[in-house]
């Protein structure tokens, strides 16, 4: 009698897999909990169909972790660990994904990556993914923390598994055709030489592809005024209501809008979120100092403010050809350039009323705004 196999259908890939034990993790209270968090945090209020969920995005990972063991010929015990950290790598997420992860440090001195490994390995939530894993938990957290070599590599670096799935998956639901990615051939010419991760040279102008479409991502998505406005103003609200971990831990939007919204001192936040009325922002190019300098000068009538900083990863892609490996800012003038690209920025945050006289002092300092 063949054994029945569990279909999900998702928007990117199609029909996906799923074994019991994974199947199991998905109807666990934490992983449920992700269907109702949203993975661009408030990106939809300037792009209407960015409500995907972290659900779909783990899921995704998952899918893209197994079937790249799977081509580089890695044992059934590697891909399925590989698999199951891809799936359980943001299992730590509160509301809104990435949008509350200062707060999130400030309260409780944990990243969403430490509260995933906390979460898997059972000492916070309902311990229902720690009981499933039984063994394999130190596994996947190594994986996880990159103590796993090419396992850990497949999960966290730049072309990784994670940031393949969020760039094609952010670019569908966002409709921003910039960032299309061409995962299967990504998929298909990644490899292993002794024992480092890379990217075959026939691969190599997916694997740039991939990185141009993460800086344009960048500058119209991820780095939209707007959305990093609502941003901040939620990140300030979290930390007065400063809930206790193992309730933070059982929230989805919703749950942190309905605290928002009972909380006097958070209602104006509330009403912002909610209503889309958000006070003004600009951007500013400088480094993280000088942007203290400016909010010095400017804390009078900034409402809050926010140094963001270069978003790139440290790892650098490898390119497999004719005389070996060769990093690919050796062979692409296009990553050479990119490397430039993304750089930090700060987030002035003002009522309406006072943003001629920011623009007079940014002026005044030759300090360029967006």
């Amino acid at each position: 009698m063949l054994k029945k196999q569990k279909i999900i259908h998702d928007a990117i890939y199609g029909s996906i897999k799923l074994d019991d034990d994974i199947s199991d993790i998905i109807s666990t209270r934490e992983f449920q909990k992700l269907n109702s968090v949203k993975q661009l945090g408030f990106s939809y209020l300037v792009f209407p169909g960015a409500t995907h969920s972290r659900f779909e995005h783990s899921l995704g990972t998952h899918y893209l972790a197994r079937e790249a063991a799977r081509n580089i010929e890695l044992t059934d015990e590697e891909i399925k660990a590989v698999s199951l950290a891809g799936l359980l790598h943001d299992i730590g997420h509160g509301p809104f994904s990435h949008t509350l992860e200062d707060a999130m440090i400030k309260l409780f001195k944990k990243d969403h990556l430490k509260l995933s490994i906390d979460i898997i390995s059972g000492k916070i939530g309902s311990g229902q993914i720690a009981e499933i894993l039984g063994g394999e938990r130190e596994k996947i957290i190594g994986i996880l923390l990159g103590k796993e070599g090419i396992l850990s590599r497949l999960i966290s670096g730049n072309g990784d598994m994670d940031q393949i799935d969020y760039l094609a998956r952010d670019s569908y639901y966002t409709g921003v055709a910039l960032g299309m990615v061409d995962s299967s051939r990504l998929l298909n010419t990644i490899a292993i030489d002794n024992g480092n991760f890379c990217v075959m040279e026939k691969g190599l102008p997916a694997m740039e592809g991939l990185m141009v479409a993460r800086m344009l991502m960048y500058r119209s998505v991820y780095r939209h005024r707007t959305s990093l406005v609502a941003s901040v103003l939620a990140n300030d609200a979290l930390e007065i209501i400063s809930p206790p971990l193992d309730e933070f831990i059982e929230w989805n939007d919703c749950d942190f809008i309905g605290e928002l919204k009972n909380n006097m001192e958070t209602f104006k936040v509330y009403e912002m979120l909610k209503f889309r009325k958000l006070p003004s922002g600009l951007t500013v190019d400088v480094d993280d100092k000088y942007f203290d300098d400016i909010v010095e000068d400017l804390k009078e009538i900034l409402v809050t403010y926010k140094y963001f900083r270069s978003p790139y990863k440290k790892e650098v892609i490898n390119i497999l050809d004719q005389e070996g490996l060769r990093p690919i800012t050796e062979i692409s003038g296009i990553m050479e350039y990119l490397e430039k690209e993304l750089h930090g920025m700060g987030l002035l945050v003002f009522n309406k009323e006072d943003g001629e006289s920011i623009k007079e002092y940014l002026k005044g300092k030759g300090i360029k705004y967006q």
